[in-house]
Parts: structure tokens; sequence; C-alpha cells
């Protein structure tokens, strides 16, 4: 399989065991450098699994954006990463005791991903785009517009920008063969800000999930924190069974950061190769533990061999 992932990739800087500041400095138990970003915590993820992977993303001409393209490098995982004149994005996230991640992100070059083009992406089995910043979406969606008799199924993760202006991205969500959204963000994007609650009742996501559905033929995928996931398969019609259920895997967290990759993209890879929907969910459930027990958002050990 060959498997593209579009989007971010950056340095993330991890600070584990943070504890509320009562001083003007904290010692903390852990400050490591990874890799970091949802296009390379994808590809790190894929790649391990057997597929064949390219990563579209972009850095800065600096230490850190050589650093990316050698784990990259390391893994098998062919780097469509160009240069920038601004720095390699940068993530400082913040891990607490109970392994609750916040992350504060200079985007830096990671803005810029198919500025100059997406060079081989008609050769992709499968393309896997996560959050990406307005202008790389509308170069996405011009590459694309170009491929209409690519064979490739598309796999759509929205992030920030895309949130914040759901009308921005109904071109990808059109397109998309598969919609990856938490429950928050589902309600977000079906214009209920009300949801108070990452693992609403099954119905709910059930509901959210049709609503979410823009054209005959797609899927939806809900993950719902501690409560599992949901598919939605509108392909399989009325007499089908429409939404696939797994639970969640109990474990301890030790950090939240990259389980939503971990999940998605595994799930993705799964889902593209033929998997039965609950055979997917639990890949992906699998992939999601393993990656909340380790402190970065992948399993590639740190940025520096």
């Amino acid at each position: 399989m060959q498997f593209t992932t579009i989007g971010a990739a950056v340095v993330d800087i991890v600070v584990s065991r943070v504890q509320p500041m009562r001083g003007a400095k904290q010692d903390v138990e852990h400050i490591g450098l990874y890799a970091g970003g949802g296009a390379v915590n994808a590809a790190l993820n894929v790649a391990a699994r057997g597929a064949h992977v390219t990563v579209h993303a972009c850095v800065g001409s600096d230490l850190e954006g050589d650093l990316l393209r050698d784990i990259l490098r390391r893994h098998g995982i062919q780097a469509a990463i160009p240069d920038h004149p601004l720095p390699t994005g940068k993530a400082v996230v913040m891990v607490d005791e109970s392994g609750s991640a916040r992350a504060y992100a200079q985007r830096g070059a990671s803005a810029w991903v198919g500025e100059q083009g997406f060079p081989g992406l008609e050769a992709a089995d499968v393309v896997y785009v996560t959050g990406l910043s307005l202008e790389s979406q509308a170069w996405l969606e011009r590459s694309l517009a170009r491929m209409a008799a690519s064979r490739h199924r598309l796999a759509v993760t929205p992030g920030a920008r895309q949130l914040a202006n759901p009308q921005a991205l109904l071109g990808l969500w059109e397109r998309a063969d598969l919609l990856c959204v938490n429950a928050r963000e589902a309600a977000w994007l079906c214009g209920d800000a009300e949801l108070d609650t990452d693992a609403p009742a099954l119905d709910t996501a059930r509901d959210l999930a049709r609503r979410l559905v823009r054209r005959p033929g797609q899927s939806i995928l809900v993950t719902l924190g501690q409560g599992g996931a949901l598919f939605y398969d509108s392909a399989q019609g009325h007499d089908g069974e429409q939404g696939h259920f797994h639970p969640a895997r109990t474990v301890v967290p030790v950090s939240t950061i990259g389980a939503g990759d971990a999940f998605a993209s595994a799930f993705v890879h799964a889902w593209a190769g033929g998997a039965a929907p609950l055979e997917a969910l639990a890949a992906a459930t699998d992939s999601a533990a393993r990656v909340i027990q380790v402190i970065p958002a992948n399993l590639a050990g740190p940025l520096r061999t």
C-alpha cells in the first residue's frame, strides 16, 4: 500500500509531570525532543505496519528540519518536505501527572505545506490529510481536482483552522471518503456547540455521524475518548448496520499527546486495506493505547539518535 500523509511536521518539546506553578521555577521529571505533527505521527505509525509512506510537509532550512527528515529516513519514509524561509514549526507540550497534555504551538513553516505542489500524489493508494492552514488546503484541493480519475482513498482529519471555519472545510469534507473527528469536533461541525463531553451516548454519536455525511458512500469515524469509537458507513444503506462501535482499552495514561493521530491513522490503514470495520477499530484502539503509554506523540523515540 502506498500511503501518503499531508500536514504538519514539527518538533515537539515535551515537558512531563508538570504541576501547577507555585513559583518562578519548577523541577520536572522529563524534558525531551521528539518528532511531531499530524503528518509525521501518522506516517511513523503506518510505516511500522508495513505501508510504503510518503510525507508531504514543510520545514525551515534549519537544524530542526534536518532532524525531522533524518528520523523519517531512519524509518524508511520518503520525505517530500521542501525548505521554507520560516523556521521549522515547534510545539511545547506540557503533560501533567494525570497524563493530560496541553500544547503551545508555533506553526512556522508547517503552515505552508503544498506551496510547491504535491509531487507524486497521483501514485497514492491512500491520501491521509491532517490539520492544514487554509492556504495549504486550497493548494491541496487544486491538486486533487486535477486527479479526478485517481484510485486513491481520501481520509481527512480536520485541524483547528478548519474547525474554526467549517465553511472553508467543505471542499475537502465533500470529497473525503472518510472524515475523522472526535465527538466535540463532530458536534461543532454539525452546529451544536453545547455538547459538553468527550464520550456522549452512542445514539448521540451515531446521530452526529449521520449528520456529517455529505455524499453517498462517505464514511465517518467519531472517537469518543474513554467511551471508545464509532465508525459510520453510509454505503451500507438502510438495511445494513451503519454504526460499528468498539470500546476503548483501559490503560494508565502517560501522555495523551498523539493518541488521535495513532487511532485515526491505524484505522485508515486497516480500513483501506480491506479490514472489516470492527477489525479496523480494534487495530486503531490498540494503536492509541500504545501511544498513550509513552511520553512522545509516536513510538519513534527521541529526535536525536
